[in-house]
């Protein structure tokens, strides 16, 4: 894990970039945003977040346990799959909601912006279970998986999840992503996070339980290797997604600095979005390769079953993020 970014060691060409970027921070944040056209969606918000997968091809195993001589799902497969996504629900309910955020005036902000808060913060937490319970759907093929390609998936999967909780290799423990999340929240309105008054975050309640639902149930498919190709189809999806997600974020709060945040003399700790906004895509990659280091190729259907699945789910959450922001 890299010690600027909280992020695996997997990508280095990415994470050496990501160090770079990070590290001059205070010279290149100047909230300048990147074009936003107001009463618009953000102009970032047409581009795709850069994902390069080209290195991740099936691992083969090298000693026969059960399945290892079935056929792996082919990378190019799992990009098509991929470009569906592109075009998907999600994409225009990311576009809807970054539009509207980046078009809030001051006043706005003060008065829509506390139950979305209130979301993001709920929303942040309830991956790790989700991924987690991906982790334990991979885990619960011991016995009818071969375990190389098990334990190459697994150690894409955790990488991740780990970073999320400040485990860093040869480091003392670092800010868990909540913990940045609080310093970018206070610093963005002045309050702290524990005096948020708002209401229950519902719409993230909603999506939480409809994730866990999904992964736990192997989206309704039999036999232990079909309910984790669900599994990892869907953490792929959600790793795919929040590319998009945390990049877009990152440039609307770039544009609202620039806007009102810093005349009203916020100090925005950016921390929190840039390493989301860098590391995402690195964590899509991880997913890419989770899936081809162990998804059968007749799996295809289920592979895309799951990321179809969070794709709307995820999408009726964004459309209700924008909603209460209208």
């Amino acid at each position: 894990l890299c010690s600027a970014t909280h992020r695996p060691l997997s990508c280095p060409n990415m994470l050496q970039n990501t160090f770079l970027k990070l590290a001059r921070r205070a010279s290149t944040i100047t909230g300048t945003g990147r074009g936003f056209l107001r009463k618009s969606v953000p102009a970032a918000a047409t581009t795709k977040p850069k994902i390069d997968n080209s290195s991740f091809q099936p691992v083969e195993a090298k000693e026969t346990f059960t399945i290892a001589s079935e056929q792996l799902i082919s990378k190019q497969m799992v990009q098509l799959l991929e470009k569906e996504l592109d075009q998907g629900h999600s994409i225009d309910a990311l576009k809807s909601f970054n539009g509207a955020l980046s078009n809030l005036s001051k006043e706005e902000f003060g008065r829509k912006m506390g139950p979305v808060f209130a979301e993001m913060a709920h929303n942040l937490e309830s991956f790790n279970p989700v991924f987690t319970a991906c982790m334990l759907k991979v885990q619960m093929t011991l016995g009818q998986s071969d375990y190389e390609r098990r334990d190459e998936c697994l150690q894409s999967l955790i990488q991740p999840l780990g970073g999320e909780y400040g485990l860093c290799a040869g480091h003392p423990l670092l800010k868990t992503h909540r913990k940045l999340f609080l310093e970018w929240y206070q610093s963005t309105t002045g309050q702290p996070l524990s005096e948020l008054k708002a209401p229950e975050p519902k719409a993230s309640e909603q999506l939480f339980s409809k994730m866990m639902s999904d992964v736990t149930s192997g989206g309704g498919n039999e036999g232990v290797i079909a309910q984790a190709s669900y599994a990892l189809g869907y953490n792929l999806a959600v790793e795919y997604l929040a590319a998009y997600e945390k990049q877009w974020l990152l440039d609307s709060f770039r544009s609202l600095d620039e806007k009102f945040l810093k005349s009203q003399g916020r100090k925005v700790e950016w921390e929190f979005l840039e390493i989301h906004a860098e590391g995402e895509p690195e964590h899509a990659d991880l997913g890419h390769k989770a899936v081809t280091s162990f998804v059968p190729s007749h799996h295809q259907n289920i592979l895309g079953q799951a990321m179809r699945d969070h794709d709307k789910d995820f999408a009726k959450f964004y459309n209700k993020l924008a909603n209460m922001l209208s």
